[in-house]
C-alpha cells in the first residue's frame, strides 16, 4: 500500500537538476530567513528583501515541517529526494516572500505551480495548474483594479481575497484530490505548504494600499468564504466514507477558520490566522503525512491513550495548538459583531466531530518515526501553552 502512495525507491538519488534546485532553494531560504529591515540598501542590486515577520516565521515552520516529513517518510520513499525537493519548494516560497508587490507574487505563484505540476503524479498537468494559474490571474487583476480605484477598486479587493482562496484550493475553487497520488504531488501541498506563506506574505503588503471600501470588500469576502469552508470542511470530515478525504476536509476547515481571522482585521483575528496557519504547517501536515501509509486500511485502529490525545489535538482542545486560535478568533468576532461569534462557535463544534475518525488513522511507530511523531505533539503543546512566544516571532 505505501508503495502505491509513494512509489519512489529508497535508494534513488536525486537527479542533477533537482539537486541544483534544492541547493538554490536552500540558499534562498537562508537569505529570506536572515533578511532584516533595511538589508536591501546594502545589496548591490538594491533588492528589497524586507520580509513580513509572520511570513518569515511560517517559512521557518515550513522548514520544520520538511524535517519532520523526512523523518516520518515510509521505507519506500527516498528521504534524500524528498529533502532536496522540499528545499527547492522552500526556495520558491522564499522568492514569494521577497516579491515586492502582488504582480511579482503572481509570477512566482505561476512558476511554483508549474514546478509542482511537473512532479510525477496521476493528475494531468493542466488540472494541477488550474488553482495556481487562477490565483495568479486574480492577484494580477486584483492589484491592477485597486490601482484604478472606484468601483474597479472594490472588484480588486474581491479578486485579491479570491486569489488566496484559489491558491489554497478551497471553495468555491475546491481542488481535485487524488488519495493515491504521492504526497509531494498532491493538491494538499498547496493547501498546507504554499498557500499559507502566500497569505501571510500578501496581507501586510496589500492591506495598507486598500481604501476603506476596498478593504471592506476584501474583509467581508474572507469572512464569508471562511464560514463557508469551515462549515463544508467540518461536515465533510465526518460525513465522507473515505478517510483520506476526511483529512483533506480537515485542512479545508482549518483554512476556513484562518480566513475568518484574516477577514476580521482586528489584532486578535490576525494573530489567530497566523497561529492557525502555523499550526496547520507544523502540526496537521506532518500528522497527515504520518497517517498516509494507513489510510487504505479497511478498519481504523482502536482507541488508545495516544489516539485520544491526538483527537483532542485535532479538535482544537486545550492545551493544544488549536485552542488559542479558536479563542482569539471568537474574541475578535465578538468585538466586531457578537452573532458572528455565535455562528463561529457552532461551526467549530461541528468541525470537532470528525477528529476521532482522523486520530484513529495514526500511530506513533518506532525509532525516528516515533521521535518525529512525539515532536509534533510537543510542538502543538508549545503552541497551545505559550502562544505569546510564537506571536513575538511573527511580529505581533
Amino acid at each position: 500500500m505505501s508503495s502505491r502512495l509513494s512509489p519512489v525507491s529508497r535508494r534513488t538519488a536525486p537527479s542533477g537538476w533537482l539537486l541544483g534546485l534544492g541547493l538554490l532553494g536552500a540558499a534562498g531560504t537562508v537569505l529570506a530567513l536572515s533578511a532584516s529591515t533595511g538589508a536591501a540598501s546594502r545589496l548591490p542590486l538594491a533588492l528589497d528583501l524586507r520580509v513580513p515577520p509572520a511570513a518569515r516565521a511560517l517559512l521557518l515552520g515550513c522548514l520544520v515541517a520538511l524535517a519532520l516529513a523526512v523523518l516520518m517518510a515510509p521505507a519506500s520513499t527516498s528521504r534524500r529526494e524528498l529533502l532536496v525537493a522540499g528545499l527547492a519548494a522552500l526556495g520558491g516560497l522564499a522568492a514569494l516572500l521577497v516579491a515586492p508587490d502582488p504582480l511579482a507574487a503572481a509570477v512566482v505563484v505561476l512558476l511554483l505551480g508549474a514546478g509542482h505540476a511537473m512532479l510525477p503524479g496521476r493528475r494531468a498537468f493542466a488540472l494541477r495548474m488550474r488553482g495556481p494559474a487562477l490565483a495568479a490571474l486574480l492577484l494580477g487583476a486584483g492589484w491592477s483594479f485597486t490601482r484604478a480605484g472606484g468601483a474597479l477598486g472594490r472588484v480588486g479587493g474581491l479578486c485579491l481575497a479570491l486569489a488566496v482562496v484559489a491558491a489554497a484550493g478551497l471553495l468555491p475553487y475546491l481542488a481535485d484530490f487524488d488519495r493515491e497520488e504521492p504526497a509531494a504531488s498532491s493538491s494538499l501541498a498547496w493547501t498546507a505548504f504554499f498557500a499559507p506563506v502566500l497569505a501571510l506574505a500578501l496581507l501586510p503588503r496589500v492591506l495598507p494600499a486598500l481604501t476603506v471600501d476596498e478593504g471592506t470588500v476584501f474583509a467581508a469576502t474572507l469572512i464569508a468564504l471562511g464560514l463557508l469552508n469551515l462549515a463544508w470542511g467540518g461536515v465533510g470530515a465526518w460525513r465522507t466514507a473515505d478517510l483520506a478525504d476526511a483529512w483533506r476536509y480537515s485542512f479545508v476547515a482549518d483554512w476556513g477558520l484562518a480566513l475568518a481571522g484574516m477577514g476580521l482585521l482586528l489584532r486578535d483575528g490576525r494573530e489567530a490566522a497566523y497561529l492557525g496557519l502555523l499550526a496547520m504547517t507544523v502540526v496537521r501536515l506532518p500528522l497527515y503525512l504520518r497517517a498516509r501509509p494507513g489510510l487504505l486500511r479497511s478498519s481504523p485502529r482502536r482507541l488508545g491513550p495516544t489516539t485520544v490525545l491526538v483527537a483532542l489535538l485535532l479538535a482544537g482542545m486545550a492545551p493544544f495548538s488549536g485552542f488559542p486560535v479558536r479563542l482569539l478568533t471568537l474574541r475578535a468576532a465578538t468585538g466586531l459583531w457578537w452573532p458572528l461569534a455565535l455562528v463561529l462557535l457552532v461551526l467549530l463544534l461541528l468541525a470537532a466531530v470528525g477528529s476521532f475518525r482522523l486520530a484513529r488513522t495514526l500511530e506513533a511507530g518506532r525509532g525516528r518515526t516515533a521521535l518525529a511523531f512525539y515532536a509534533v505533539l510537543a510542538l502543538s503543546l508549545a503552541l497551545g501553552l505559550a502562544p505569546g512566544g510564537f506571536l513575538t516571532l511573527g511580529g505581533y
